[in-house]
């Protein structure tokens, strides 16, 4: 095929999708969630209470329908440069691996609370070598964990 002539139907022309020496795609999932009711009816801190202990039962029973139990669980006490006590009330963390067809990925969940607002921070995401995304090996706990870690301090200060 000639250079700058573009012809998808010419049978000498070949594609490929086949990254080659290229570096593995890195698929990356991030978002912040804030709870703290509705605007005429916000969110005391007795019900952020509930609602924080209801997450954290269902989180380590089962995060996610499409993943098992978590192989990390545990209370938070900092979470990038905010410290439990000082910048939020009480949190915990979950990372799990879910599975949807077949392709793999692995999560992160930050839950914290802050008087009357729980904040949620999930992370996800896979490396994928080549062009199958069913062959993407999901990301590590120290990911999830770092991905968190580089957002919380903001995440945490923007509730006043």
């Amino acid at each position: 095929m000639l250079q700058g002539k573009k012809d998808r139907l010419d049978p000498t022309c070949k594609w490929s999708n086949d990254p080659g020496n290229a570096p593995p795609f890195r698929f990356r999932d991030l978002s912040i969630t804030y709870d703290a009711g509705f605007e005429k009816l916000p969110t005391s801190v007795d019900d952020a209470k509930r609602s924080f202990a209801t997450k954290r039962r269902s989180d380590y029973r089962q995060p996610s329908i499409f993943g098992g139990t978590p192989s990390v669980k545990g209370t938070v006490k900092q979470v990038g440069s905010a410290k439990a006590g000082e910048h939020f009330d009480e949190g915990y963390y979950v990372y799990y691996v879910y599975e949807v067809g077949e392709a793999k990925r692995g999560e992160g969940k930050a839950v914290l609370r802050k008087g009357n607002v729980v904040i949620t921070i999930n992370v996800s995401g896979a490396n994928v070598p080549g062009r199958l995304v069913r062959d993407g090996k999901p990301i590590v706990n120290a990911t999830a964990q770092a991905m968190i870690d580089v957002v919380a301090a903001q995440a945490i200060a923007a509730v006043r």
